[in-house]
């Protein structure tokens, strides 16, 4: 009888999390600052088939934190380690690499928007992730955007019924490649995305930005290229980590060798190029909310 009403409660639990979108049990998280946690996650049954791996995950209270986004430093190729991006912003918590760039010059190939400024627009509908402020409280704008430039002043044409107005008034966004779940909807198809053959079905280490039923935010890195420690993850299983966060929103962004997570001040993935971390184009950081 004793097991019976266990196995109820661990039903009527499991039930509950269903119903209101909240993520199963993790490991304890470790406190980074005030509205940052830190997550690791090994189960390798997150792979299909299983194997090894290693995720970093970055729960964000929206209330308590902010996000920007910054360039690498300003000599040819523009490019920086998130480390060095973070460090020249006072206060700055942690950083994850953000958008795709060309490894020779340093510039950003996908939608890119920094302090109001369109740095680079796109004609490719690809995912992409806005931050607005509202009210308090930080907010992310999820859509596949084209970006056009004419005289002077940006287009935005959302494909996923996200606002164009919104759009703009977004002093920061960055464009990925593969937006996985928006709104509580699995996408199965990235054709609008003209993503390369294989680039979903393939295990790359990834970088990911998503948001949970409660409005929380994740920055997530998860490692591969390492058969021994991590061999990354292919969008079905990104959708799968996803899930198992909670995530009802979820964009995959640039990675590879780029894939890099800093906090406070320290790197805590394994970035898979030999030479040590890479030089990226640009880093989404957390900061301190002061308003």
């Amino acid at each position: 009888m004793r097991v019976c009403t266990r196995l109820v409660a661990v039903w009527l639990l499991f039930s509950v999390a269903l119903v209101t979108g909240q993520a199963p049990a993790l490991a304890p998280p470790e406190r980074i600052a005030d509205g940052v946690a830190l997550y690791r996650l090994n189960d390798s049954g997150l792979l299909s088939p299983p194997g090894p791996v290693a995720v970093q995950a970055l729960r964000l209270d929206p209330r308590k934190v902010t996000l920007e986004i910054r360039r690498g430093g300003a000599a040819e190729p523009a490019r920086e380690t998130v480390e060095a991006i973070a460090a020249r912003r006072p206060g700055a918590i942690a950083v994850v690499n953000g958008g795709f760039f060309s490894l020779e010059t340093g510039n950003p190939t996908a939608f890119l928007k920094i302090g109001g400024e369109v740095v680079k627009g796109t004609s490719r509908a690809r995912g992409a992730v806005g931050i607005i402020d509202e009210r308090g409280v930080t907010k992310l704008l999820f859509d596949r955007v084209t970006v056009a430039t004419r005289s002077g002043r940006p287009e935005y044409t959302p494909r996923l019924g996200s606002s164009p107005k919104e759009w703009a008034r977004a002093p920061h966004a960055v464009g990925g490649a593969g937006l996985l779940i928006l709104n509580g909807r699995e996408l199965t198809e990235w054709q609008e995305e003209r993503i390369s053959a294989g680039f979903d079905t393939t295990r790359h280490p990834r970088t990911l930005i998503g948001v949970d039923a409660q409005s929380a935010i994740w920055l997530i890195t998860v490692d591969g290229r390492n058969p021994a420690l991590s061999l990354g993850m292919s969008f079905t299983e990104l959708k799968r980590l996803s899930r198992r966060l909670g995530l009802r929103t979820s964009l995959n962004l640039d990675g590879g060798g780029s894939t890099t997570m800093a906090v406070s001040g320290k790197i805590v993935n394994h970035p898979s190029d030999p030479g040590g971390p890479r030089k990226v184009s640009d880093g989404i950081l957390v900061v301190p909310r002061t308003r």
